[in-house]
């Protein structure tokens, strides 16, 4: 019994101390990150690589380096392909993977901004809103099927601004959303995206009041904008300043540019980094070539969309013109 007694102490102290030196062991460890990725194309002239964090250093070892990497072609280079914008698409815009992860405790408010000015033209205009409503189906939180979810709002515009929905008429129901966008008509006009920014920063998003709004906005969600425009607006600085006014009220800026746009111009209305914010097809006839492409990534059985199932009618469209 006193030999039983002797063993159990002492494997008692001997468990006693290799737990008090695993509790206090300040030995250094250093940060381990995965082997880069093979460079990929994000856009006109740049190339992206990646790497994941394995081990995150401590007790004062040494730091993890950059998860991500990025490299600048070039002038003359040849044109991003549409499967190369289907991968930065998903990547950086749909669901956001590894170092871009968004925040699994943010909802997303995303408010669509569609062009549909002269330039595009009425079957162009007709084909985009069928390839957009059929992308937002792949769109993910990285958070699971149900709550918190996913809200979505739609804008067009041209010489006028028109509410075709806030955040939440059909917002959070995708069904309800895709044949919202669906049955929009086409209209022409001019290319006042000043007027639109503006129009969606002062109304949709309240002037940075979240709280306040009356569109279906979430005071503590992420605020997204995604902008698909040909990049010929009317008044170019005004639309570069009416961007930095929705920048800075807290709401990140996208855009999906189609057609010859202008480089600069485009990255002085997105959030930055341009890599990551910025999207480009050669032609609108590109736009379904690339939805094809990101559905080609996707499991059918597992779209990851995140919308809530329950939705409401859609009220009269709303009408904004500039002063």
């Amino acid at each position: 019994m006193r030999s039983s007694l002797l063993f159990f102490s002492a494997t008692l102290a001997l468990l006693s101390t290799a737990t008090f030196a695993w509790l206090y062991d300040t030995t250094p460890v250093d940060c381990i990150q995965s082997v880069w990725s093979d460079w990929r194309k994000v856009g006109y002239n740049t190339l992206l690589r990646t790497r994941v964090i394995l081990r995150h250093p401590s007790n004062g070892g040494a730091a993890c380096g950059p998860n991500d990497e990025i490299q600048q072609l070039p002038p003359g280079r040849a044109a991003i392909t549409p499967n190369e914008t289907a991968v930065a698409f998903d990547t950086f815009f749909l669901k956001g993977t590894s170092s871009f992860q968004r925040s699994p405790d943010k909802e997303r408010d995303l408010l669509i901004i569609m062009d549909e000015s002269g330039s595009i033209t009425g079957p162009t205009f007709d084909a985009a809103k069928r390839a957009l409503a059929e992308v937002l189906k792949y769109i993910c939180p990285g958070i699971g099927p149900s709550y918190p979810y996913h809200q979505v709002a739609f804008v067009t515009f041209s010489s006028t601004v028109r509410e075709q929905f806030d955040f939440n008429d059909y917002g959070t129901y995708y069904a309800g959303v895709r044949e919202a966008i669906l049955q929009v008509p086409y209209r022409g006009g001019t290319t006042a995206t000043h007027t639109a920014l503006d129009y969606v920063r002062t109304t949709m998003f309240a002037d940075g009041d979240f709280a306040h709004s009356t569109k279906g906005l979430r005071a503590d969600s992420l605020k997204e904008v995604l902008l698909i425009t040909d990049g010929h607006p009317d008044r170019a600085d005004d639309t570069v300043a009416a961007a930095a006014r929705l920048r800075n009220i807290g709401v990140t800026v996208f855009a999906l540019g189609i057609g010859g746009i202008n480089q600069n111009h485009m990255e002085q209305i997105i959030s930055d980094p341009a890599y990551r914010h910025i999207f480009h097809l050669s032609s609108f006839d590109d736009f379904h070539t690339m939805v094809e492409a990101v559905i080609g990534q996707h499991s059918p059985d597992q779209p990851c969309i995140s919308f809530n199932p329950w939705g409401s009618p859609s009220p009269p469209v709303k009408i904004y013109a500039p002063a």
